[in-house]
């Protein structure tokens, strides 16, 4: 899936470090999304939401992703060609 507008250099950078972290097994992702009780900013693109999908790492640090944010990350990780960091 293409994104329908071009994601910018920062936030481009910060899905290959979420996807780089997944791939190397430093962190992990939740299967679904999540409904929360408080809203929380994603992690790519700060916006804030209700509806989010975990991302944890291994030294117990969180982030929340939104759906759309999460989709970029995981099409990231699956991409058959090694991403450059």
């Amino acid at each position: 899936m293409k994104p329908k507008k071009k994601i910018s250099p920062k936030r481009n950078e910060i899905i290959n470090r979420m996807a780089h972290a997944i791939r190397g097994g430093a962190a992990r992702m939740d299967r679904f999304a999540i409904r929360l009780e408080d809203s929380a900013k994603c992690g790519v693109c700060s916006r804030d939401g209700r509806t989010m999908v975990r991302l944890t790492y291994e030294n117990g640090d969180q982030d929340f992703l939104g759906k759309t944010c999460a989709r970029y990350v995981m099409e990231k990780v699956n991409a058959d060609q090694p991403f450059v960091n």
